[in-house]
């Protein structure tokens, strides 16, 4: 009885991770269809490269705020309403896309959006719920997928629907989250026992922040997030306005260029980095990924044909592919066991940190200083962090979370 018990709860448990994956899946092809074509449906409204950046962060602010907010909630109302909550805002911030006529509307679009768009706190808290401690970095790892998948195939559909016009678009992301929405709604269900992930993940105290960023362990990785998410912000937010500008690139055009960037990232994240990082570790892998986006960032404008773009692009897809999930996974052997969801919550506060400035910052020096400046301010700030990507602990050879230098309890 108790082995069809537990095999009858680790299909069950699997049966939620697929549907999970599915629902995250979805509404991200809603977003991937809008990044492409965004800084030129807002030129096409009268938006210079700043308010263009403007835009851009109003997305990210959204997030920043309502992300630990989701997440805690979820703890005490459930996994599944928040989730129907956000995304139902997400459908509807993107409806008001499709009905767009001025500058404003677009503004309003994508903060709603943005507001329903912190739902990834809530699918990780889920899948925390219904995974075991042995299963739950592989769990986790389906958001990623889900995200790269999504962030592949939405910029294909976008292109596809330009010539429909900046309608149609929003109206197909709509469509999307509204189908995640529907599935949501009469597919998944909420689970059986929650856990604390959300409060774990996102408990942002005054108190807990200061002394995160404080730890000798820590503070050198939780900077790396912020940095290397602002200079890759930089790039995403000014990316389609340099080969509209430089290129003559239509709409098709940009929305393919991101297609085949997150066609690499997910190769890389799919296929390669677990791999990596069990052969080299994580600290020698984010100062290759570093020196690989810094060269990424400098050759998108020192190339000038569409073939030398996409070659930097590959750099840039495939250097951000080893930072990030590299130094996250540091971040997790660094932390004190019991407190790495509060940790890596700090860290996802610091990368949406950085995607709010990244844009201002990108979208201002584009305007003011010329089209390469946002590369060259992305490229510095990518060779600022391969320095400091030498001076990160080592971790010992148990790969305990412990360091070389200093025990477990020294971290936060």
């Amino acid at each position: 009885m108790n082995g069809d018990k537990q095999a009858s709860e680790k299909k069950s448990g699997k049966m939620a991770l697929l549907l999970i994956f599915l629902t995250v899946f979805i509404d991200l092809v809603g977003f991937g269809i809008i990044i492409p074509v965004l800084p030129k449906c807002a030129a096409d409204f009268g938006a210079d490269a700043g308010t263009v950046g403007l835009l851009v962060m109003s997305y990210s602010l959204m997030q920043f705020f309502m992300t630990p907010i989701w997440g805690r909630l979820s703890d005490t109302v459930g996994r599944r309403p928040i989730l129907l909550i956000s995304l139902a805002m997400s459908a509807i911030g993107y409806a008001i896309w499709g009905f767009a006529g001025t500058l404003t509307m677009l503004f309003v679009s994508r903060i709603v959006a943005g507001l329903g768009n912190a739902n990834i706190a809530v699918a990780q808290a889920y899948i925390s719920d219904v995974t075991t401690p042995e299963n739950r970095a592989k769990g986790m790892g389906l958001i990623g997928a889900a995200f790269g998948l999504g962030f592949t195939l939405g910029p294909a559909l976008g292109g596809a629907l330009s010539s429909f016009g900046i309608h149609a678009i929003g109206y197909v992301a709509a469509a999307c989250s509204g189908i995640a929405f529907l599935f949501a709604c009469f597919a998944l269900p909420e689970p059986k026992e929650r856990s604390q992930a959300g409060h774990d993940r996102f408990r942002l105290e005054g108190g807990f922040i200061a002394e995160t960023l404080q730890s000798r362990n820590l503070s050198v990785s939780l900077l790396i997030f912020f940095l290397s998410t602002f200079a890759f912000a930089n790039m995403e937010t000014t990316l389609t306005l340099l080969t509209v500008q430089w290129y003559k690139f239509k709409e098709a055009d940009i929305s393919w260029l991101f297609t085949y960037v997150g066609f690499v990232m997910v190769l890389v994240q799919g296929g390669m980095i677990g791999r990596l990082s069990k052969k080299y570790g994580e600290k020698p892998l984010i100062s290759l990924g570093s020196v690989l986006l810094c060269i990424g960032l400098l050759l998108t404008v020192l190339v000038k044909s569409v073939g030398g773009l996409y070659a930097a692009m590959t750099f840039l897809a495939i250097g951000t592919s080893i930072v990030n999930p590299s130094n996250q996974s540091l971040t997790s052997k660094l932390a004190d066991p019991a407190k790495v969801g509060g940790v890596l919550g700090v860290g996802q506060s610091l990368s949406t940190l950085g995607r709010i400035l990244g844009p201002i910052v990108g979208g201002y020096a584009f305007q003011s200083l010329g089209a390469e400046f946002p590369y060259y301010i992305g490229a510095a700030v990518m060779l600022l962090v391969l320095i400091l990507s030498f001076s990160l602990p080592k971790l010992a050879a148990s790969g305990n979370g412990q360091t070389s230098s200093e025990p477990a309890k020294a971290g936060v």
